[in-house]
């Protein structure tokens, strides 16, 4: 490495680790990975405050009943309803006066059962939110149960024993590896697309990163200083290793924070958590995949920064760059459903798609490890290739000022010697 190399290296690399930008997301990033993986466990199943409720049975049949179902309903042992008293009158005066009494804020809802309520099998919730679906799906099956308990003592069947003949089945999921055996309750697909999505963000905005330092150095002039000394392969290379660098130190910082949440989960802080596993294998493909993708789709967004004056011109190319990023999300669902698929497995082989499909495959499913080698083989060879690309254009595009330059020029670009 010559010392012209290392110094644009060293300056790119500064540059950004410095920046308070890249301070924030260092440290912001772990925080919320951390918060996102661990409160949606910890607050699982933990109501909010009780609901006050009042129940109108037009049919005076299920009234009691209901009511002290709702004060026997419990989530994680804690009651989840306060049962309030349904006034007096008629139907019709008791329905208006708790409707008033929602609006009021005296009650949070009000349970209305019809007159048919055990035949039509049907009722009706009235509240001033009913987006507390788990609260409200607590009422609804309390009240199917009663419901079908009736109709069973009609038809004289005794409900206890059907209830007992038809009881639901205790179902899990484990999942086996070769390190052992492990309670998989759908949490671990939820971890493949937070990295999935963190992977994808990070590609993108490093890329543009380096789109944006190359616009920035060329509106400046400096790139005209600092091409005079440096040649334009050497200072391409620069600015990829340098920003790649500052990227790469960002996952580190990510990777190793993920290593500590799925050691402390793994431990006693767990207490029983359903925390999704994190294996050594899945950290070190979330950094080799970033940088493999930073380093295909960097390289195409430097040839755009060099090929245009400002942002602004810049977006017209960047839509056909991101499009393999965008599919490889519209992918990822076959890859869930069937990670070891022909599908899936064609997909995952596919350069540009590769950085994305292959590591949510390894999340999921580790591959054959002839799969994983024939995928970074494929990725470096594409990544040499659209270095070779990126590096034609980015020499020419430097130092090309004024009109911005069509596609048919840019490939004229790239096979000027």
């Amino acid at each position: 490495m010559t010392g012209k190399l290392w110094a644009v290296i060293r300056r790119e690399y500064l540059e950004r680790v410095r920046s308070k930008a890249f301070i924030i997301g260092t440290i912001v990033g772990p925080v919320l990975m951390g918060l996102i993986m661990v409160l949606p466990v910890l607050i699982m199943g933990k109501g909010g405050k009780l609901l006050r409720v009042a129940v109108l049975d037009a049919s005076g049949v299920l009234q009691s009943e209901v009511e002290e179902s709702l004060r026997e309903a419990r989530r994680d042992g804690e009651p989840r309803f306060d049962v309030r008293p349904r006034g007096s009158g008629t139907a019709e005066a008791r329905e208006e006066a708790l409707k008033q009494a929602v609006l009021d804020g005296e009650l949070d809802g009000f349970l209305l059962l019809p007159e048919d309520v055990v035949d039509a099998s049907s009722a009706s919730y009235y509240g001033r939110t009913v987006s507390n679906q788990r609260d409200l799906n607590t009422m609804r099956w309390m009240l199917r149960d009663l419901l079908v308990a009736h109709r069973l003592t009609d038809a004289g069947l005794d409900p206890e024993q059907v209830r007992e003949l038809t009881r639901d089945m205790d179902w899990r999921t484990i999942r086996l590896s070769e390190e052992g055996e492990k309670e998989d309750e759908g949490l671990g697909i939820l971890l493949a697309i937070i990295l999935l999505m963190i992977l994808y963000t990070s590609i993108l905005m490093w890329g543009q990163v380096v789109m944006g330092g190359v616009i920035e150095e060329k509106s400046s002039r400096v790139i005209e200083v600092v091409a005079s000394g440096v040649p334009s392969t050497q200072l391409l290379a620069g600015k990829l290793l340098g920003v790649g660098a500052a990227g790469l130190t960002q996952f580190l910082v990510w990777s190793l924070s993920l290593l500590g949440i799925s050691l402390a989960t793994a431990g006693p802080m767990a207490s029983g958590l359903p925390i999704p596993e994190i294996r050594p294998l899945v950290l070190v493909s979330f950094v080799v995949f970033f940088l493999l993708g930073f380093a295909f789709y960097a390289s195409l967004y430097a040839a755009i920064g060099a090929a245009v004056n400002t942002m602004q011109e810049a977006q017209n190319f960047i839509f056909p760059i991101i499009i393999p990023l965008i599919l490889g999300l519209v992918c990822f669902p076959v890859v869930l459903e069937s990670p070891d698929g022909t599908l899936a497995v064609v997909l995952s082989l596919i350069p540009f798609l590769t950085p994305l499909l292959m590591f949510l495959r390894i999340v999921i499913l580790t591959p054959p490890w002839w799969q994983i080698a024939l995928s970074l083989a494929l990725m470096g060879a594409a990544i040499l290739g659209v270095l070779w690309v990126a590096g034609r254009i980015y020499r020419v595009g430097i130092l090309m000022y004024g009109k911005k330059p069509t596609f048919p020029e840019l490939m004229r670009w790239v096979r000027h010697t």
